[in-house]
Order: C-alpha cells, then structure tokens, then sequence
C-alpha cells in the first residue's frame, strides 16, 4: 500500500506550517484538503499561504501545494470530487518519488479519501425542509425512539441527528445499517495539531479582523462584479455571507469581525469533535 502523511487539525491551530516542515523532512508535497481553498479569487478568506504558480499548484517556503484554485466561484465540490482528484495526485506524486502530505481541516474529505463513503440513501429534499427547523434538541429527541445509538453520538450535531432522522424516515433503517467496515486505501500516519482553546480562539480572532481589514471584503466584491451570484457556492464559506450583508448595508463593520469570529469559533469547535471521534 501507498504511504501517505494526514495533517489534521482545527484552523489557526498551525495545520500548513506543520505540513511545510514536513515536506522539507521527507521530501513530500501537499494535497489540500480544504473544501473552501479549491475555489479561484478568494485567497484571503479561505486562508490561502504562498504563491500560486499554475493552475491548483501553490508554492510555500519552497514546498509544492496542490489541488487549490482549480474550480470557477459557481461550480460544486465534494468529498467523491476531492477523493478522485487526490487520489490522482497522490499517484503522480508517488511517480516522482514525492511523499503526498494530506494537510487541511475539512474532515469529511479527509475520511473519504481514506475510506471511501458508505452507500446511504439519497437526500430527500422535502424531509430536509420539514427537519430543517427544528433545533438539536427537538431532532435528538424524535431521533432517541428509534436510533438511539446515532442519537446519543450527534446529540449535539443538528446536521447529523437530520441526517440520521432523514435516512430512518426514508428507509425504515437505522444509520448504523449502512455503515461499513472500515479499511484504509492507504498505509498512514496522521498529525492532528492541537492548540489549548483558550489559544486557539485568540488566534481565530486576530485572524479575522486581519482578513477583514487586509482585502477580504475587496475580493468578495471583486468575484460579484465579475457576474458570480452572492449565493454561489464559493460565496457560502465561513464569512463571505457576512460580508456579503455588510456590502449591502445590513450589518457594520464591526458586526461583521465579531460575527465572523463567532462562526469561525464554532467551525473550530466542531472541527476538534470530528477529528477526535471519526479517524
């Protein structure tokens, strides 16, 4: 089996710094695994670090990252989408006897590539609208009855009890019914960065008053006057909504930083809970 290197980890916790270090140990190249960076134009609210130099290659401290800036603001991606292209990337590295360092924050991505997906039934739109505005708690509860084990292990997770709920209502089985055994496609070693909280959500909001004062709101605005929709999917991350808001006057400026340190804090938060529990 192939050997590849995860870098795991919450953002701000140091994730790409790790993964430089790395590349320059054991003469290996990064494949991002950031759902928000694969978009073109919008550098700084994604976090995007060196330079990029062809197209999905960026350059940092010397090292090759790839799989960023390779899809226009309106197209869609997803953990299948990143698999099939990281796993092309992983063989072209291993090629050039180049050792692939997965380095990134979106979990699910990560997981897919490693495992696969489980087949579970196809979303339902109209439950997904019936579910939708519920809160955790009202999903835990009408969830406990009848899948009590997925109940308890996304008792705070609103998405994954309406998943759950959604599969049971379309199926008539419990989530674990379609959870296979898990097997590595890949021989792997994973570094999961961890910074105290109390560190971590420091570092969260001087990052965003950075990103907010240093060319966050121009690029937003440079990617609408290019005809993009402000509901476009690269216009949904973290953020962007946000200053979408404050470019249309609803929200000041200093509603904007502080909102976006909230929801980044939260991102963070959920992102420590899935990498804890799911790899």
């Amino acid at each position: 089996m192939k050997k590849i290197l995860f870098v795991l980890g919450a953002t701000c916790s140091g994730k790409t710094k790790k993964a430089v270090e790395l590349c320059k140990q054991a003469n290996g190249e990064i494949i991002s695994c950031d759902s928000r960076q694969v978009y073109k134009y919008l550098d700084i609210g994604s976090n995007k670090e060196g330079d990029l130099v062809d197209d999905g290659v960026r350059v940092i401290d010397g090292v090759y990252q790839h799989l960023t800036d390779i899809i226009e603001p309106d197209k869609t991606y997803n953990a299948v989408t990143f698999s099939q292209a990281a796993s092309k990337k992983i063989d072209e590295l291993y090629q050039r006897n180049k050792l692939p360092v997965i380095c990134g924050g979106t979990g699910l991505y990560a997981g897919t590539l490693l495992y696969g997906l489980d087949e579970m039934p196809a979303a339902n739109p109209q439950i997904r609208a019936e579910l939708k505005n519920k809160s955790a708690l009202e999903l835990y509860e009408q969830l406990l009855p009848i899948d009590p084990q997925a109940a308890l292990k996304h008792k705070n997770n609103p998405q994954r009890l309406m998943r759950a709920l959604e599969i049971n209502i379309v199926s008539g089985k419990n989530v674990g019914t379609f959870v296979k055994e898990k097997r590595a496609r890949y021989s792997f070693e994973i570094y999961q960065t961890e910074v105290d909280r109390e560190e971590l959500y420091k570092r969260i909001n001087l990052r965003c008053v950075y990103m907010i004062e240093n060319g966050m709101i121009e690029e937003t605005k440079k990617v609408l006057e290019m005809g993009f929709s402000k509901d476009c999917s690269a216009l949904s991350g973290i953020g962007y909504k946000l200053v979408i808001r404050f470019l249309d006057g609803e929200i000041s400026k200093e509603t904007l930083i502080e909102e976006f340190a909230k929801e980044t804090r939260h991102y963070a938060k959920r992102q420590i809970t899935w990498f804890r529990n799911s790899l």
